[in-house]
């Protein structure tokens, strides 16, 4: 934390931990209160969190945004947690003074060429397998 990171994200069970330990807080916390715990660790260290999952949540402590878009079939790709982090790090870089907007477009346009993705194939390195055959 002694970076100062603009932005934190991992799934919920990680951004728990991460929380609990920021605090060293090692209470119990409620399913429901993955949120409270990213709103706490975005106050605590100043970041953008963002908890990934079928509706990534994406806060700097005060407000929350949620992006919906995706498919599930996303999680079964190697790299892709690399590549929409990447991406998150490209808007934010852009438009630092609205990193949470930036964040929360970056999700969204990363679940939209999933979906667009699904459309053309039926599972996993279809996409580009039919890219390497088209050509």
């Amino acid at each position: 934390m002694g970076l100062r990171p603009s932005v934190i994200r991992g799934n919920g069970s990680e951004i728990l931990l991460f929380q609990r330990l920021l605090l060293e807080s090692l209470s119990s916390l409620e399913s429901m209160e993955v949120m409270e715990a990213a709103k706490t660790l975005a106050q605590s260290s100043g970041a953008i969190v963002i908890v990934s999952g079928a509706v990534d949540i994406i806060t700097e402590g005060h407000q929350v945004v949620g992006a919906r878009n995706g498919v599930p079939m996303i999680q079964k790709i190697t790299a892709t947690g690399r590549d929409v982090t990447a991406l998150i790090a490209a808007f934010v870089a852009v438009d630092p003074l609205h990193a949470l907007e930036a964040a929360a477009s970056a999700l969204s346009i990363f679940g939209i060429a999933g979906e667009m993705g699904m459309d053309m194939a039926n599972g996993p390195a279809i996409l580009r397998l039919k890219h390497l055959t088209d050509s």
